[in-house]
């Protein structure tokens, strides 16, 4: 999904060159601000060394915690700026180009709409924290409340000033602005105004039952007052529908970007079925997210991949090992899937991954004389191996939302993901064994090399496994928390590049750069989806579907079931983030009701979406997989390719689901020794 810098669904033809005063504020401003990430690097490793020598750092959380809240909240404009944030184009992307216009500009204005509440929001949250002067909670005592809050606020203006340079743009790529457009600019003018009179009055905007059970009805100030005109108290189940039909409208129909149309949502569905002031739980709830010290691995891990990616280190891997393929039919690609695991252990993203096998090892393999299909199958299901084997950023994610520890969530997935490489591994030998010719031997320059050259080759593995190393064992040893690993990790990448002698001062700057707009994209995208589900809880939605789901009239087992019908069904359309935002506040306590373990349910989350990143129409791993391959390889040729390998993922995902030991047994031995 969230990857590479122009994933499937989001336009990456889109010029983003600065073009205005707007964009180039935008711009330089989140360029500049992007270093936070390299401070909390800094800080966290020389945490790690003082730790050693028990030095105290009582002022280590406040200044990493507010550095990369800091940088979240000023990313999401710098991908608004660079038109990153995701969308699902499949209907979108068939639209006549002035009805794309026309609907890019409806969703634009309907962003701003969110935009405003968020900003009045913020700024509430941001005076209080200012007139109070609120403190942090450590030994430390300093106003890190204050700093994240007035970026908070700070922030969404930019979204705001950025939001209306883009429509702005848009508009003028129209030229006579059409009626729909008009309607909306007003409908989120007056909205704005409306917020403005707000400020500073406790008043509450009721909603339409309270307000229509007051003998006084709906006054004429009422935003809604010239609409309703009656009674209006729907139960939860056709507020379910009804915020369906708009997550499909906004989604789907006008391709809005994900992050903003859920909020867009929560605004809507608060200020008609609550009240405004009930809004405040997007900004408590976004402030409490980004303040999380867990949360610095996130762009720990994306900068590792992008340096990775840029430094050239996982092609020397790739070298390393394909010269070990021998005389064996499938053994470059065996060879290619060993690396691809080695390459997930070091990173746990699977879009520049893809793209780097779809690089070095498919034409690799097309030149022996591969079958396309199976090469193909190889790619792109290795590459999406970043899933399952840890460190995954599904897994960090999930253990965010469900509040489960992701150091067990790390133990419980390395043997499914193992697991399911030594299924691929079989299956490729099996079937190069019944037909040699569609995976040749090596051929003899590359079987013929002398052993003592193979093990010469084999240092260029020593750098990728002393990260591995650096990263999972201190992880599972307990010498470091997940956030300290993953900035161990990067310094371990730093190295490995400055060896290679590929490290410059250009090719850090512009991982940074990149990881900036992707943190700025993925917790935003947090925040609207969090925003909806936090409504929708309000409401008593999340009561009513646990209720749902556990009063079906199925066994424990079938219930989970269900779910992973619904987790594969969503996986054909959308990407992983937005699944586990939408069903994990639904999923998560069913599946505790039901008193079954989440750890084990999240390594068969993690598994569902492995098998969305293949799945048709939209799996991701295919359209990463294009963007690398000769026009004569055809977007339906690699869907067709993948089909084997989605029935390989399957197979894995019910030996789990049958077997929960399969993931279990790692956690609980390693507790063992506690």
């Amino acid at each position: 999904m969230t990857e590479a810098a122009h994933p499937p669904g989001m336009p990456a033809a889109v010029d983003t060159t600065p073009r205005n005063a707007v964009d180039r504020l935008t711009f330089y401003l989140a360029r500049i601000v992007s270093f936070a990430y390299a401070i909390s690097i800094a800080v966290t490793i020389y945490d790690v060394t003082s730790d050693v020598v028990s030095v105290p750092t009582v002022w280590v959380y406040d200044v990493v915690t507010t550095a990369i809240a800091v940088a979240f909240l000023v990313g999401g404009a710098y991908a608004l700026q660079r038109r990153e944030h995701i969308q699902i184009t499949a209907l979108f992307d068939r639209y006549p180009e002035p009805i794309k216009r026309i609907f890019d500009a409806i969703g634009y204005v309907g962003t701003l709409i969110y935009f405003f509440a968020f900003a009045w929001l913020a700024w509430r949250l941001a005076h209080t924290a200012v007139v109070d002067w609120e403190v942090g909670g450590s030994a430390w005592g300093k106003p890190t409340p204050v700093i994240v809050k007035v970026t908070m606020f700070l922030g969404i203006l930019l979204m705001i000033a950025q939001g209306l340079a883009n429509l702005r743009t848009i508009l003028r790529e129209i030229g006579r602005i059409p009626a729909p457009v008009w309607i909306a600019i007003v409908v989120a003018a007056l909205f704005a105004l409306y917020l403005a009179a707000m400020l500073g009055s406790e008043d509450q905007l009721q909603s339409f039952g309270q307000r229509f059970a007051n003998e006084d009805g709906l006054t004429p100030i009422h935003p809604l007052y010239w609409i309703w005109n009656g009674d209006f108290d729907p139960s939860i189940q056709t507020i379910s529908l009804l915020m369906l039909a708009c997550f499909v409208v906004l989604i789907i129909g006008l391709g809005m970007p994900i992050g903003f149309a859920t909020g867009l949502i929560a605004v809507i569905f608060c200020v008609v079925f609550r009240d405004i002031d009930a809004l405040s739980i997007i900004t408590f709830r976004t402030y409490s997210f980004v303040n999380s010290y867990v949360l610095l691995s996130v762009p720990m891990f994306l900068l590792m991949a992008s340096i990775l990616d840029k430094s050239g280190v996982a092609h020397d891997l790739y070298d390393a090992l394909k010269i070990w393929a021998g005389g064996l039919p499938g053994g470059v690609g065996v060879m290619t899937l060993i690396a691809a695991s080695v390459m997930a252990a070091m990173t746990g993203i699977i879009g520049g991954e893809i793209i780097l096998l779809g690089l070095v090892a498919l034409p690799q393999m097309m030149r022996l004389g591969y079958d396309s299909k199976l090469a193909i199958g190889i790619v792109c299901a290795g590459g999406s191996l970043g899933v399952m084997i840890p460190p995954s950023l599904v897994l960090v994610f999930y253990g965010l939302t469900t509040s489960t520890s992701i150091g067990d969530l790390f133990l419980a997935s390395t043997i499914p993901g193992l697991l399911l490489a030594g299924i691929y591994m079989v299956y490729v030998l099996v079937r190069c064994a019944i037909d040699p010719s569609l995976g040749p031997p090596a051929p003899p320059e590359i079987r013929n090399i002398p052993f003592s050259q193979k093990l010469a080759a084999l240092r260029k593995v020593i750098l990728p496994l002393f990260i591995i190393f650096s990263v999972l064992g201190s992880i599972y040893t307990g010498l470091a928390s997940v956030s300290e690993a993953a900035a161990l990790g990067v310094a371990g990448v730093i190295v490995s590049a400055a060896i290679r002698r590929t490290l410059t001062v250009s090719m850090l700057t512009e991982s940074i750069y990149t990881t900036m707009s992707t943190c700025g994209l993925l917790i935003w995208l947090t925040i609207g989806a969090n925003a909806m589900v936090g409504v929708y809880n309000l409401l008593g939605g999340i009561a009513y579907l646990k209720t749902l789901m556990t009063g079906l009239p199925l066994p424990p087992i079938g219930v989970v079931l269900v779910m992973m019908a619904i987790l594969l069904m969503l996986g054909c359309f959308m990407d992983w983030f937005s699944i586990m935002l939408l069903t994990m506040p639904i999923f998560a306590p069913t599946i505790q009701a039901l008193g079954m373990d989440l750890i084990w349910f999240g390594v068969l989350f993690n598994m569902n979406m492995q098998v969305g990143y293949l799945s048709p129409p939209f799996g991701q791993a295919a359209f990463y997989l294009k963007s690398v391959t000769p026009p004569e390889i055809s977007l339906d040729h690699i869907f067709r390719s993948l089909i084997p390998f989605i029935g390989l993922q399957l197979i894995g995902l019910m030996i789990v689901l049958f077997f929960p030991e399969v993931a279990l047994w790692l956690p609980k031995f390693v507790k063992s020794f506690d």
